[in-house]
């Protein structure tokens, strides 16, 4: 009797379940709903239909029939899109304008569903969103998405309508540039790889994207002959990392011109960007400094000038939106002149704490934003934000900022922001939490109430499996170490050896990776997903253990002495074996930075056999470094050089350029060496003056430890020996050598022609 009750009440359950739900799709019974699109429909609404299809039968083995709304409709349907049947079915028109580019309604109402949405993005959102919450499919990546394996596959009877927070999405991450993942978690933003399938996105036009002022009217074009149309610096008009005069009229019809033909040449795009380089030198003559002066800003004179663009845009292209930053000397809104109706103005966060929240930091820099925000929100309805959401320095390095993430795009959702580009890292794939931050992102820019800890086990279970509490354990410890952001705030290019975290936190972090790595050995998919993500704490490890970079000259009586520990090679042979197993892993947003240590690590995972003791050694022209490669100097064959081979210092600057870095020294602690170097001047004739200066810097302590200078008179003619200094080197010290100082003011030049370096040479004193 007892089995029995407990047997209807099963067979009750089921049937109340049932009579509340429209089962879609029930794996080993024929199908039984249709799907129905427009017969006109859009290529985002064909591979709407398409998904649908194909995700049904892979969760449930049942293919559903599709057809077009040119016939009769089905006994059962799904119906995407405003077909000729939705309004009959509603009692009412689908009124899609409501629903705009990405708005959907889902109405589940016996026999049918209705996903209606607009030929844009809507439609194929919706369906996304009956696949993800009903089917609970999840694509987390690219490359690891779950597909449960369903007996049925059924939606609830329901009627609601689900609108975007932000009109443009931009998770600009590597991983969420991909096409499908990008779609499939509702991204549209301008970089995103989407397609007409997709609905395509809101982009910028080709060319325009932001720091564009030296496209709309180069420096190397125009300065020779108009000086006046870049910025006047301290009384002189400067062609280096310039600015444009704002309130000079000719720049203004040059860039109105060379802006149209742009906008021309591609008028589906929706934003193009008049914006500022990306460096200061913002212009000072007279006239720009009395509107910044009126206007308490710099901004004073970017609105005025961009208004004016914007003005004469509007009269061939009513509907394109002109984009301007806010961004480090223009973020402070101006005081009376208001961006016009097509003027979009990009506020950046790049100066701001990301530990917390910005709107609950202590730190200056937030308080200082936000009401800067809040002053440029009061002022236009088209605000867009460009947020930061990673270590530009170290993307692989731990970068704890997870907690602040749904409370910056609440905040800045709050403020009337419209459009929110939150850059990660955007070069390569498996930085810090990389692809959980991306797809937290992206939930958030479309909903930011979504539920935090619902989406964290959502994505920590589906992506790491068995090993995701032990994954949690990490996380929620390397988030704890950042707890006073007015003294210690987490700021965009971390140097990840001075991070608060913990010695005793690293040594239980290296135990639970490995735990979490035994755990999931059954399954490849998720053991690669937690191999990649330990790399930032390998990554921080290394750095820790590592005290010198790779060893490029060998001046030590002790040569075993700078080969890596047993320890050292173990974390970095990891690191490498996992960079070459995923291939497009990026350290850095710089890729000098990036090829270095990635070539650091290969040299301590297989080190060279050390050289045999020595005293002293020759460094060639070929192991200095040389800034500004091609504008300040190059390496070039020479004849008159030993090794035919020298590097040449051009006479348009005086910088120190070339340097040789003490951490690629291998030399003898607490002893005193010699540096001297082989080089020759190519004079001007008639000229006197100097002909170069070198000497040795302590980076460290910021104090010089020993140099030289020369006149023209003072050198001959060919290759000569000069002794730099005599010195007990450190880590931090580096070599340094310029070409002569002179007065770059009124067109003056330098005294010589060139410079040449044969080579060094550094030799112990005893």
């Amino acid at each position: 009797m007892h089995s029995r009750i407990i047997v209807c009440t099963a067979l009750l359950t089921a049937a109340m379940t049932q009579a509340q739900t429209l089962p879609l799709a029930v794996r080993g019974q024929p199908a039984s709903y249709t799907l129905v699109r427009p017969a006109d429909a859009s290529p985002s609404q064909l591979y709407a239909t398409e998904e649908f299809q194909r995700f049904t039968e892979e969760m449930t083995g049942v293919k559903l029939q599709i057809v077009t709304d040119a016939e009769p409709l089905p006994a059962k349907a799904v119906l995407l899109g405003d077909t000729r049947h939705t309004a009959t079915l509603l009692g009412a028109p689908a009124e899609l304008d409501r629903l705009g580019a990405d708005g959907f309604r889902l109405v589940a109402k016996r026999p049918h569903l209705l996903v209606i949405g607009g030929p844009v993005r809507g439609t194929l959102y919706g369906v996304y969103e009956v696949l993800e919450r009903f089917g609970g499919c999840r694509w987390y990546a690219s490359w690891h998405s779950v597909i449960p394996q369903r007996t049925t596959f059924e939606v609830p009877l329901i009627d609601e309508t689900q609108m975007p927070a932000f009109a443009m999405r931009e998770p600009f991450w590597f991983d969420m540039f991909e096409g499908d993942l990008a779609a499939r978690n509702k991204a549209n933003g301008s970089s995103m790889r989407l397609q007409a399938k997709h609905g395509d996105k809101i982009r910028f036009g080709n060319g325009f994207f932001v720091h564009t002022f030296n496209t709309l009217c180069p420096p190397d074009k125009y300065f020779d002959t108009h000086p006046e149309y870049f910025s006047e610096i301290e009384g002189s008009r400067v062609k280096d990392h310039t600015q444009l005069c704002l309130t000079n009229p000719d720049v203004l019809k040059i860039v109105t011109e060379n802006l149209l033909a742009g906008i021309r040449k591609d008028p589906s795009a929706k934003l193009f960007s008049v914006s500022q380089n990306d460096w200061h030198r913002f212009c000072t003559c007279p006239a720009c400094k009395l509107v910044d002066e009126r206007e308490g800003s710099q901004a004073g004179t970017m609105i005025e000038f961009v208004n004016k663009v914007a003005e004469a845009v509007e009269k061939e292209f009513p509907n394109v939106w002109i984009e301007t930053l806010a961004y480090q000397y223009t973020r402070k809104p101006p005081k009376t002149v208001r961006p016009r109706h097509n003027v979009v103005p990009r506020l950046c966060t790049i100066e701001c704490d990301f530990s917390v929240p910005l709107d609950q930091s202590p730190f200056e820099e937030n308080r200082k934003f936000v009401d800067e925000i809040r002053a440029w929100s009061a002022m236009t309805d088209k605000l867009y934000i460009w947020d930061y959401t990673t270590n530009f320095r170290n993307y692989t390095g731990p970068f704890p900022n997870v907690m602040a993430l749904q409370g910056n795009v609440r905040f800045l959702r709050d403020n009337k922001v419209v459009g929110l580009f939150e850059q990660g890292a955007y070069q390569g794939r498996h930085g810090d939490f990389a692809e959980l931050k991306a797809w937290l992102l992206a939930k958030w820019l479309w909903n930011p109430e979504s539920d935090f800890e619902a989406l964290m086990a959502d994505f920590f279970n589906g992506y790491y499996g068995k090993a995701a509490p032990i994954v949690r354990e990490y996380f929620d410890g390397a988030h704890a170490f950042y707890k006073n952001p007015a003294e210690k705030p987490l700021r965009i290019f971390e140097d990840i050896t001075k991070s608060d975290i913990s010695e005793e936190f690293m040594a239980r972090s290296a135990a639970l990776w490995q735990q979490a790595e035994a755990a999931v050995k059954d399954s490849p998919a998720h053991s690669y997903n937690v191999r990649m993500s330990a790399v930032p704490m390998l990554h921080v490890r290394l750095h820790r253990m590592a005290k010198r970079e790779k060893i490029t000259v060998w001046a030590t009586r002790e040569p075993k002495g700078f080969l890596p520990t047993p320890e050292m090679r173990s974390v970095a042979s990891e690191l490498v074996k996992r960079f070459d197993e995923a291939r497009n892993i990026r350290i850095s947003e710089s890729g000098e930075y990036h090829d270095q240590t990635l070539s650091y690590w290969r040299n301590l995972a297989n080190p060279p056999e050390p050289p045999q003791p020595a005293s002293s050694a020759v460094v060639e022209d070929t192991l200095l470094g040389l800034g500004n490669r091609g504008q300040w100097g190059d390496t070039v064959a020479d004849p008159l050089a030993e090794d035919g081979s020298a590097m040449k210092l051009y006479n348009t600057h005086y910088e120190w350029c070339t340097t040789l870095h003490f951490r690629n020294v291998a030399f003898d602690q607490g002893q005193k060496y010699r540096l001297r170097m082989r080089v020759r001047v190519e004079k001007k004739p008639g000229q006197e003056g100097e002909a170069f200066w070198a000497g040795v810097y302590d980076a460290d302590n910021k104090r010089p430890c020993g140099g030289i200078e020369r006149k023209s008179s003072q050198v001959g003619d060919g290759y000569e020996w000069h002794e730099v200094a005599e010195w007990v080197p450190e880590t931090g010290h580096y070599f340094w050598i310029g070409p002569g100082r002179f007065d770059k003011k009124g067109g003056a030049e330098s005294f010589i022609q060139a410079l040449y370096i044969d080579k060094l040479e550094l030799s112990r004193v005893d």
